[in-house]
């Protein structure tokens, strides 16, 4: 960590504070020291008129959308190849032992 942040007195709380109001645009002022509800107030609005979630992240849902449908599709082909396969390969095979007697 930078020594300018562990200054004596400055807890992860004033940290926390600083950070925040940097992300957002604000000079940190050591007089008007928000609570936590006033702070989460704060974000939410912010949040919200910038139209993101406060996470300020998507979803994950919906940046990578579920192959699961894709898989199963290949997953039923691959089932129905190997027993098609598998039918012709016997009706071949009872050909060959069986055909000529």
């Amino acid at each position: 960590m930078n020594e300018d942040s562990n200054k004596e007195g400055e807890n992860a709380w004033d940290r926390y504070v600083k950070a925040k109001n940097a992300a957002f645009g604000r000079q940190a002022d050591s007089e008007t020291a928000m609570s936590i509800e006033e702070l989460e107030a704060a974000i939410a609005e912010t949040a919200a008129s910038s139209g993101i979630p406060e996470t300020g992240m998507p979803p994950r849902s919906g940046v990578h959308e579920p192959n699961r449908l894709q898989l199963s599709k290949w997953f039923y082909l691959m089932l129905v190849v190997l027993f098609t396969t598998l039918v012709i390969g016997l009706f071949w095979w009872g050909r060959q032992e069986y055909g000529d007697h």
